[in-house]
């Protein structure tokens, strides 16, 4: 089985967890395509689908934990817009288990490294997106 594509979009905190990897020479799935994003609840739907159009067997958003925020967690209505855009995918035919979320902070290397390979693994079990474009009729 070939390794997925899979579009990471990370907001700039757990992005920095992404370059912290690298710094630490921790590896991860080659198949890892990263998106820097300002904060993890900007995120459009437009833009996940958008990466599934375009060839990703998977979408893995990762936001700043909870408890690094000082006030209101913009991470949580993430969480909550990809429950619902998960019931979406489903209803076209994408596995919601196709976006995964994961909590990561600046600092934490490895933890980028373990969650986005634990997210390869899951989505490669599934095998590679057979994606249909909808066409509008004319």
């Amino acid at each position: 089985m070939s390794e997925p594509k899979i579009v990471a979009f990370m907001c700039w905190c757990s992005g920095s967890g992404a370059d912290q990897a690298g710094v630490e020479k921790i590896s991860y799935p080659t198949g890892i395509m990263p998106v820097r994003i300002p904060c993890s609840a900007l995120l459009g739907p437009e833009l996940v689908i958008k990466a599934f159009e375009r060839g990703a067997d998977g979408v893995i958003v990762s936001a700043c934990k909870p408890s690094d925020m000082r006030r209101v967690a913009p991470s949580r209505l993430t969480e909550a817009r990809l429950e619902i855009l998960r019931s979406l995918l489903k209803e076209v035919g994408i596995e919601g288990e196709r976006l995964q979320m994961a909590w990561i902070s600046s600092q934490e290397g490895a933890k980028f490294a373990e969650e986005v390979s634990k997210a390869a693994e899951r989505i490669a079990s599934l095998g590679p997106l057979e994606f249909r474009k909808v066409t509008k009729p004319v």
